[in-house]
C-alpha cells in the first residue's frame, strides 16, 4: 500500500510497513504513524519528524482524497 502527493518541493510518499505508515521524501524516511489519516495530518502540519520536509514552506494537503493511491492501493 502506498500513497503519493506532489508538492511544489517534491513528491511525498507514504508506505505501510509492519502496520505503521512511513513518509519518504528526498531520499529519507521518517514517521511511524498508526493510521494513514494521522500521517497525512502530521505531514500537512510539517510535524513529520523529517527536517527536509518540516522546514519547507510548501503545502501538502491534509485531505487523503488529494493523495494519489499507488499500486495495490487502487
Amino acid at each position: 500500500m502506498a500513497y503519493e502527493y506532489s508538492s511544489a518541493e517534491g513528491t511525498l510518499r507514504l508506505t505501510r510497513s509492519k502496520g505503521r505508515w512511513i513518509l519518504q521524501y528526498a531520499g529519507r524516511r521518517a514517521g511511524q504513524w498508526p493510521s494513514l489519516e494521522v500521517a497525512v495530518q502530521a505531514i500537512a502540519r510539517h510535524q513529520s519528524g523529517l527536517p527536509a520536509w518540516d522546514r519547507r514552506d510548501a503545502d501538502a494537503s491534509d485531505d487523503l482524497l488529494d493523495w494519489r493511491p499507488l499500486g495495490d492501493s487502487l
